[in-house]
Parts: structure tokens; C-alpha cells; sequence
């Protein structure tokens, strides 16, 4: 289970820190997965970085799942590349992310670092129980204590070791589990999903949306017997015969209600009931225990199927870190799951409202509270 994420120098980002751990609050334990809060919800105004956050996870998702050849550093903050510019110092184009998690009876620790300077991995660790298992050091590998040399000579500077070994014939446990779990990461940007490409995984790579939304739909429409105030349907595949021979498939929804029931094509549904199924049907198909993040939720969902969306996560155990401008969700939530985006001079930082406001109560309104601006001088 990932515990933390510490981001720097991506994006608008000058330093960021998510932490999944739980406070002390002894209210909406089922808000809790262990020790973790889930989901996780990022506010902020617009321009403020909340979508610079997932952004930096995507990219991080990308270095582990894209051709090689489509690898890319960390886009560094843009106020910091003017300082390189000044200086030619190569922190100001190095950017990195750190991720604190548990697998199995272990506690790992990864951090990658990415350098602009010439376009490589400027380092990168694994460290399993505290002890480092692999390292590298600007293209010097080392993995269990020896030096490590890849098979591929010729192998990108920016291929990260962990996709190196991983990728390899040699058979360690470790290596494999990590690498799978950084692979079962998911990134959805929803503001794209009627556009395409709105998903980086490897889970979902070349996979057809309409063959996942027909291979899901008996799991969604169960789900969407608990919704309030939601139509239950499902979504079928008809093979429509053309008059020159050949087969055209058909995607069609079968709508079902209080003795009515009735087919529609896929395209006539409401953009609510298209993205509502798109969403579910990914949820559906998470690995236990993997991470999604998803950028710009309230977009797709009604606040009220916002608020059953996040139930169906908190049972499937699926790691959510959503970015959020629908303040009803805050109602909710707990005050260990808020974080809020603020952008200024130059940089983005991120406040966890139990730390900048911590004397919050179960009978507060955080949401009353956060749109009278109360949190906002906390956050200086």
C-alpha cells in the first residue's frame, strides 16, 4: 500500500508531500484502509497545481509503461529553469519523486530523479526494509551490493533500473513485485475521456473502451443498484450485418427501470451515464491494492454520484487520489484526506488540512469552512 509521495522541481511544484497515514480522528472509519486514509482529495483554484500533482505521477507512470523511445525527463518548474539559464547548475533541471509504500511483509522506498542536462536517469534507488537493494548513480548500476552491468548496452540513459531488471530474465521476487505494482498504477485525466487517450497504465494499454465497458457491465450495473437517484442499465455489444456482407459491431445500452425496459445506442446515453461507466468499469478492473489518479473527477460525476463513486472505491481497496473542485465531497471526507493546492510566486505547495487546521471536529462543516476562506491565511 503506498504510505507517501514527496515530489520536486515537476512541473509547478517546487516541493510537495502526500501523506496516506491516518491521524488521530476517530470518526468515518470507513474512510480508513489500515493504517491509510482513502481516498486521498486534492482542492485549489484553478492555476493552483492541482493537476501539476497528477501530472507528475503520470509521467512517473509513463517511464515505467511507454516504448522506450517515447521516454522523456521530468518537465522541471519553469521559474527554476530561468535560474539554470543563470547559474548552469544541473539541480535546477533535475526533477525527482520518492515513494514510501508496503508489498507483503516488506516496506520499500523508490526514488527516481530525472536530469534535463542531457536527458537521462541522474539516480535512482530501491530500498527494501530500510537497506538499499538497488541503485543507480547517473548510469553506474549497482543491484544487491555488486556491480550491474544490463545486457542491452545500448539501452536508453532514460530506462529506469527497476524497468531494467524487471524487464530481464532474472527471476527476483522483489524486483518482480515492485515493478508489477508501479506497473498496476493508473492515471486518468477525465476531461479527455470523450477525446481518447485519457488513460496511462499499463493495465489498459490497446485496450478497446467498448470491449472493457461490454466486459464490465454486468459488475457496473450491480453497482449501480446501490446508486441513489442513478438509471440502472447495462451495455451490450449487437453485431449489425451491412448490406455489403461485412459485420459492424454496435454498442448499445439496455436500460432498465421500475417495469421499463428499453435499448438505446451507447452514443444517445447523457455524458454523465458514458463517463459513469467508463469510470466504473476501470475501478472494476484495478488490481487489489493498486493506486489510481484521477484528475478532475467531479467533471464526469453529479455530486450525488460522486459520493457513490468513492463508496464503491473504499470497497474494492483500490488507492484513490482524486483533484477535486465540488465542494459537497468535503462533507464526507475526513480532514487527513483534504489537501489544498496553492500556487504562489512561482510555486505550487500542498497544505493537508489536518495539519494547517488541526483542531477539526466531526460536527464541523469543513466545506461551510472552506468556502468562507477560513483555511486560506492557515495555508501563508
Amino acid at each position: 500500500m503506498l504510505k507517501r509521495i514527496v515530489i520536486n522541481n515537476v512541473n509547478s511544484i517546487k516541493t510537495c508531500e502526500i501523506d496516506f497515514i491516518k491521524g488521530n480522528y476517530k470518526f468515518s472509519e470507513d474512510n480508513v484502509l489500515g493504517s491509510l486514509v482513502n481516498p486521498i482529495a486534492i482542492y485549489g483554484h484553478n492555476g493552483s497545481g492541482k493537476s501539476s500533482l497528477l501530472n507528475a505521477v503520470q509521467h512517473f507512470i509513463s517511464l515505467m509503461v511507454l516504448p522506450t523511445e517515447s521516454l522523456m525527463p521530468f518537465t522541471v518548474n519553469n521559474f527554476l529553469f530561468e535560474q539554470f539559464r543563470k547559474v548552469e547548475e544541473e539541480m535546477y533541471l533535475q526533477g525527482d519523486i520518492l515513494l514510501s509504500f508496503d508489498l507483503g511483509d516488506k516496506s520499500y522506498e523508490y526514488y527516481l530523479e530525472t536530469s534535463r542536462f542531457d536527458n537521462r536517469i541522474s539516480k535512482e534507488y530501491l530500498k527494501a526494509d530500510g537497506e538499499i537493494y538497488f541503485e543507480n548513480e547517473g548510469g553506474k548500476y549497482r543491484y544487491q551490493g555488486k556491480g550491474y552491468r544490463p545486457e542491452n548496452h545500448q539501452i536508453s540513459k532514460m530506462v529506469p533500473l527497476i524497468r531494467i531488471l524487471g524487464s530481464s530474465e532474472i527471476v527476483d521476487p522483489i524486483v518482480q513485485t515492485v515493478f508489477a505494482y508501479f506497473r498496476s498504477f493508473t492515471h486518468v485525466n477525465v476531461s479527455f475521456i470523450n477525446r481518447g487517450a485519457f488513460v496511462t497504465s499499463s493495465i489498459f494499454n490497446n485496450t478497446n473502451i467498448f470491449d472493457l465497458l461490454t466486459g464490465k457491465s454486468d459488475e457496473v450495473k450491480e453497482v449501480l443498484k446501490e446508486y441513489d437517484n442513478f438509471p440502472v442499465y447495462s451495455i451490450v455489444k449487437d453485431d449489425k450485418l451491412l448490406p455489403n456482407g461485412f459485420v459492424q459491431p454496435q454498442y448499445n445500452v439496455v436500460l432498465e427501470d421500475d417495469g421499463f425496459k428499453g435499448k438505446l445506442p451507447f452514443q444517445m446515453i447523457s455524458t454523465g451515464m458514458q463517463n459513469q461507466s467508463v469510470l466504473l468499469s476501470l475501478v472494476l478492473s484495478m488490481p487489489k491494492n493498486s493506486v489510481l489518479f484521477i484528475d478532475e473527477l467531479d467533471i464526469a460525476l453529479h455530486p450525488s454520484a460522486l459520493q457513490s463513486f468513492i463508496e464503491v472505491i473504499k470497497k474494492r481497496k483500490v488507492q484513490v487520489v482524486v483533484t477535486l473542485h465540488n465542494t459537497n465531497a468535503m462533507q464526507y471526507l475526513r480532514p487527513d484526506q483534504i489537501y489544498f493546492a496553492k500556487w504562489s510566486k512561482g510555486f505550487s505547495t500542498y497544505h493537508r488540512l489536518s495539519k494547517i487546521y488541526p483542531n477539526i471536529r466531526e460536527v464541523n462543516n469543513i466545506e461551510k469552512m472552506y468556502l468562507s476562506t477560513l483555511f486560506d491565511g492557515a495555508m501563508e
